[in-house]
């Protein structure tokens, strides 16, 4: 039987360099084991035993001065007190792009990927990240690849990150693929950032619009009605129409706010169900502009993984698969998931992807002249070049017809309410006049 399959979970206290006291859970087959790993991380043991059963499960793997409780994390502060910490162990898209800097960097320096792995978990911010590091620095310490640790903790590390470190692992440059991982995880982010930015602007300015249609019906309308009531003036057919919606909006108020609610929560349940993501996801590739905005995120963010891909070596089909479950539309991913079965059935690449109009002909025609050249990760790389353009051009066209589009809207619902209340005002001035 393997050590690793002899693990113990021993709790123990420590003093770092500058005397303050951690005291934590680490599993290993031995204490000797543990003991050597905390002074290999600048730690002076104290104490160290084995864990009593009972106790609060530990985080395991090498995580020294946190406990996990699912979500929920107890960090000890070595002078008898503790933090919470509530929150995923997923670093944010920055955390894991230093990281992955730095991995390249020090590997590239010829330091050796242990030490590497644990000087890095030990400057870790993110408590729960240089926890989970410090778990696959264990499992590599126990004989598995740095590949095979990082699957342990998909939360962390995406199918593309996992599949990337192996192939790195098989070429033995390792190095190099982290560096190119670093470029497209920050290019992803830019442009998961621009279609967030296109997103957020109109969706404040419906929720102000909405305020201030509801205020008038709450408060400024019935003000006017009353003082035409007072006045014993037949109104306006379309005043009637206002002061009517106002009486019903003011009556059954909750009732409405209750049903947006369960509008808005009844699609959000269904679009988390398979059928109702495929038809969500399908639907708003056809919504002018915002569809051709997601259809150029989507087509440039698989030609830029794919070429990524390929150009670290891993094999056409694999990458395909990697692509597909990264796609963020389920349409896309479905012909994407089409596509590599053609392939698997000794089908060029550029023929079912010249189908279903998905990937314009420019995309399917780089794709041809790649496959015939045998440059394709370099002609994938030029489309993500250029789609990368398109959705800068598409985010800055998207919220210059929002703005105007919504004040528009917005002015003649709100000009409808004025012009409406004004109406009796006005048959009043001309019967005076009269």
């Amino acid at each position: 039987m393997g050590e690793h399959n002899l693990m113990v979970d021993f709790a123990f206290k420590a003093k770092s360099k500058d005397g303050k006291l951690t005291e934590g859970v680490m599993s290993g087959p031995s204490d000797a084991i543990v003991r050597s790993r905390l002074t290999r991380q600048g730690l002076k043991v104290v104490s160290i035993s084995k864990k009593k059963a009972g106790k609060a499960a530990s985080s395991g793997g090498g995580d020294d001065s946190v406990t996990n409780f699912g979500p929920i994390k107890i960090v000890r502060d070595g002078k008898g007190g503790s933090q919470i910490v509530i929150g995923s162990s997923a670093p944010s898209t920055r955390d894991l792009v230093i990281f992955t800097k730095q991995f390249a960097t020090m590997l590239s320096s010829g330091v050796p990927l242990i030490q590497t792995i644990n000087v890095l978990s030990s400057q870790q911010k993110n408590v729960a990240f240089g926890g989970v590091l410090r778990k696959v620095q264990n499992d590599v310490e126990n004989g598995k690849t740095l590949s095979e640790a990082m699957r342990m903790h998909k939360g962390v590390f995406d199918s593309l990150y996992i599949a990337m470190v192996r192939a790195g692992e098989t070429s033995g440059s390792i190095d190099q693929i982290l560096l190119r991982l670093t470029t497209y995880i920050e290019k992803a982010a830019k442009i998961k950032s621009q279609v967030k930015s296109a997103m957020v602007y109109p969706a404040i300015v419906v929720i102000a619009a909405i305020a201030v249609i509801s205020a008038l019906l709450a408060f400024v309308v019935p003000t006017f009605a009353k003082q035409f009531q007072d006045a014993g003036r037949e109104l306006p057919a379309l005043t009637q129409i206002v002061v009517d919606i106002s009486d019903f909006f003011r009556v059954n108020i909750l009732f409405v706010i209750g049903g947006a609610i369960g509008v808005i929560v009844g699609l959000n349940l269904y679009r988390k169900t398979e059928v109702g993501n495929a038809q969500f996801d399908r639907a708003i590739l056809y919504v002018p502009v915002l569809g051709d905005l997601i259809r150029k995120v989507s087509v440039g963010r698989f030609c830029s993984t794919l070429s990524t891909m390929l150009k670290a070596g891993v094999n056409l089909l694999e990458a395909l698969t990697i692509c597909a479950a990264s796609a963020g539309n389920k349409r896309v991913e479905v012909f994407i998931l089409y596509v590599r079965a053609e392939i698997e059935q000794g089908v060029k690449f550029s023929t079912p992807l010249s189908k279903d109009g998905l990937f314009p002909p420019m995309v399917v025609s780089m794709v041809e002249v790649g496959e015939a050249t045998g440059a394709l990760d370099e002609m994938l790389q030029k489309v993500a070049d250029f789609y990368e353009e398109e959705v800068d051009l598409a985010v800055k066209t998207l919220l210059s017809m929002i703005e105007p589009i919504m004040i528009v809207s917005i002015g003649s619902v709100v000009g409808f309410i004025v012009i409406a209340m004004y109406l009796p005002v006005f048959d009043m001035a001309g019967t005076v006049g009269g």
